[in-house]
């Protein structure tokens, strides 16, 4: 909020003086952002996909996407200005994740983690910003070692 006092010329400066009020608005978009609600388990060597997603539905194109484990500025994924940066991605993940931009003008800011390891177990946040406005999801990742695809191979033989 801007007050201005104005004294008009003709007035002694003792003259009571209005004052015009001049509001400047940011409009942000305001939205939630949501994880599936229950634990994501991935297999060793497999590919899986963290969703998450922005409510209501709206375009993500222009915001911020981290995704990152325990702390904000360790780094799983960054996508910022429109494009995924991998500049101060944690090495550990270095070519093995991708935004999925397929459902990105629809608010899905969903990741994709390839060749699974078991160190990938863990909490993930996704985090999205819109200007000052920013929410949060938390979602599980639990990983499954090779040994469910040997008892599921037996199963089927």
């Amino acid at each position: 909020v801007l007050c201005i006092w104005v004294t008009p010329p003709d007035r002694p400066a003792s003259a009571l003086s209005t004052c015009s009020l001049f509001a400047l608005v940011y409009f942000t978009a305001q939205f939630n952002v949501t994880g599936p609600g229950h634990p994501v388990t991935a297999i060793v060597g497999e590919a899986i996909v963290l969703p998450c997603h922005l409510s209501p539905r709206m375009s993500a194109v222009n915001m911020e996407v981290r995704w990152f484990q325990s702390e904000f500025p360790s780094i799983v994924h960054l996508y910022q200005h429109g494009k995924d940066q991998y500049e101060n991605q944690r090495p550990e993940y270095h070519r093995r994740t991708e935004l999925l931009k397929a459902g990105i003008t629809d608010g899905n800011v969903s990741l994709q983690i390839l060749n699974i390891r078991r160190s990938d177990e863990g909490q993930y946040h996704c985090f999205v910003q819109d200007g000052p406005f920013y929410e949060e999801a938390l979602l599980e990742l639990k990983v499954a070692g090779q040994q469910l695809l040997s008892v599921l191979y037996v199963v089927w033989a």
